[in-house]
């Protein structure tokens, strides 16, 4: 774990949290192969962020399934997100097209992989899919309007709302908290599933994105039912009956493959 940053060095500690329920501070120098200092340093910012709560040289994870920082999210899984990226931006037809791309972190790499497409007006709420969009200054980006949430640098409300009800999409991609075959596709947030909900609306072709660390996940807002996707992407460590079950259910599930080293890092945040 030598040279990770702090993000990473965070998500591996929410990762063994969700998994041991609560760690001895005096073992984390060793598990993360840094230095005491820089131990302290990390755990301070995880409490200010309500992470974590420490006790008698302990600590543990403030509360199981809560929403994280994006800035976390996007070391969780990178592998797998970068790959469901590529495959995803791989079904945008090479013509001029109008998009819709929603926040997050597994977005964020299908806005990277469609950076240098000069054919594309994409239209987003999330602040960090359009500053990855204008990258190479090839794509013509629109931004919503709304209020901007902290947790997931996107933006919400009725401003985002209109923008969005203004446009007919050719595709919307949008990436998802929970995936379940019962629950349908579901996020922490209920302004930001009604935000995902008006772009999949407002699409011919919808998309959901979302690393396989999301299936069998259900949260309180719903974005869509598994039957009015017609494309959910993931990747090869998806659990088997999960699969079949949304595919039955009428999505066509596409599984992009992650090399054994890539699966052996793979983190699950609680």
């Amino acid at each position: 774990m030598t040279g990770r940053t702090r993000d990473a060095r965070i998500s591996t500690l929410l990762a063994l949290l969700s998994q041991h329920g609560e760690l001895q501070v005096r073992s984390l120098p060793t598990i993360l192969r840094v230095s005491g200092a820089t131990v302290r340093r990390d755990l301070a910012v995880m409490e200010e962020k309500g992470l974590i709560r420490r006790s008698y040289g302990k600590i543990a994870a403030s509360r199981r399934g809560a929403e994280l920082p994006v800035s976390l999210r996007r070391s969780q899984n990178t592998e797998a997100k970068r790959r469901i990226g590529a495959l995803a931006s791989s079904l945008i037809p090479k013509r001029p097209l109008t998009i819709a791309l929603s926040g997050g972190s597994t977005v964020g790499f299908v806005a990277s992989s469609l950076a240098g497409r000069p054919d594309l007006t994409v239209v987003t709420n999330g602040l960090d899919t359009a500053t990855s969009l204008m990258a190479r200054q090839v794509v013509s980006v629109v931004v919503t309007g709304g209020t901007a949430r902290p947790l997931s640098n996107d933006l919400v409300g009725r401003a985002a709302e209109e923008t969005l009800r203004a446009y007919q999409f050719d595709f919307a991609i949008v990436g998802a908290d929970g995936i379940s075959p019962n629950a349908g596709f579901t996020r922490h947030s209920a302004r930001g599933a009604e935000i995902d909900r008006i772009m999949l609306e407002q699409a011919r072709h919808k998309i959901v994105v979302a690393d396989s660390s999301k299936l069998g996940r259900v949260y309180q807002a719903k974005i869509a039912d598994v039957d009015s996707i017609h494309t959910l992407i993931t990747d090869s460590h998806a659990d088997t009956n999960m699969v079949a079950s949304l595919r039955k259910g009428g999505v066509n599930t596409t599984l992009v493959v992650i090399p054994t080293a890539a699966k052996s890092n793979r983190i699950r945040f609680p």
